[in-house]
């Protein structure tokens, strides 16, 4: 991929900008539970180790309760809306006729407001590269249509939600777990690495709130655009000392060096280092908060990251 490069503590090529706000400060404390994890369509082990195969197996794919298109470069890719936990899912499948079974899964997590998510910005600056690298897309919607990091009965967007409506109950991972079960029942999807983005919100969920519940059942590589806090248990649920758990598992940041969040970004780094989780960081001259190319950013660590199926 040829991009204009911009100067950074490592380099990544930025373009389109996401106008989902950062949240509040995230302090660690407000320990949270596992949550439950009702599964659905039976659900599914997705871990690593579905009776010793490299895959799940599935087929089927999911029904539509809608469709849609986006456009990019001239080029036009159809979605798919479905819905799974409560959760709405914008779906683009990869080329057809050229990918071997199984494919990747690249799901994306965004930011407060679900901006890109709405107005389609997440699809159309990622999907593309989905679409010709073997790997299924999908953008997802908080089950508040709002807001990841917070708790799903916070269903009015408007206003800045603050740390006493975080998700502190792990309803939300428990809901995006119930969709990756569904995604691997529907197609067939490789059991690591899952490839998880974020941004601002998105990010702080995946740091905060999912990655210490199920990094061990969902390993893979998470790129956190502008956003990312310390484990709100003020653990993880599983070891990531133990390679066996911890398997595929990597995290990217990448930040603005005048995000009003840094603290809580910088805190979140030095925490999963503490977790022995391999983890790299990128940090953007100037920026504050998403105020750069945080889509193009994911879609970018996703693609240098990554090595054949």
């Amino acid at each position: 991929m040829n991009r204009p490069l911009l100067a950074a503590v490592l380099v990544l090529s930025l373009a389109a900008c996401s106008e989902d706000p950062e949240p509040p400060h995230v302090p660690p404390d407000g320990g949270a539970d596992a949550g439950t994890d009702a599964g659905v369509d039976g659900g599914i082990d997705a871990g690593p180790d579905d009776g010793g195969s490299t895959s799940s197996g599935g087929a089927g794919k999911l029904p539509c309760d809608g469709t849609g298109t986006v456009t990019s470069n001239g080029q036009t890719y159809a979605y798919c809306v479905a819905r799974v936990a409560g959760v709405e899912l914008k779906i683009v499948e990869p080329r057809g006729g050229i990918v071997p079974r199984p494919v990747r899964l690249a799901i994306y997590l965004h930011g407060d407001g679900a901006r890109a998510h709405t107005r389609d910005d997440a699809p159309r600056a990622q999907a593309p590269w989905a679409y010709v690298s073997e790997t299924l897309y999908v953008s997802a919607l908080a089950p508040n249509r709002c807001s990841w990091w917070t708790r799903p009965s916070l269903t009015t967007c408007t206003g800045t939600p603050t740390e006493t409506d975080r998700d502190v109950s792990g309803e939300n991972a428990s809901a995006l777990a119930d969709v990756i079960d569904a995604l691997r029942k529907r197609w067939d999807i490789v059991n690591e690495p899952i490839l998880f983005g974020g941004s601002a919100g998105g990010s702080v969920f995946l740091t905060g709130s999912f990655l210490p519940r199920y990094g061990s059942r969902f390993r893979g590589l998470h790129a956190l655009g502008c956003g990312g806090t310390v484990s709100w248990s003020g653990a993880l649920e599983w070891d990531g000392n133990r390679p066996e758990q911890r398997g595929s598992t990597r995290l990217f940041y990448v930040y603005g060096d005048r995000d009003p969040a840094l603290a809580d970004i910088q805190a979140s780094i030095a925490a999963y280092r503490g977790y022995a989780i391999p983890v790299g960081e990128t940090v953007i001259a100037g920026a504050a908060g998403c105020g750069f190319d945080d889509l193009g950013a994911v879609r970018d660590l996703w693609e240098r990251n990554l090595g054949p199926l």
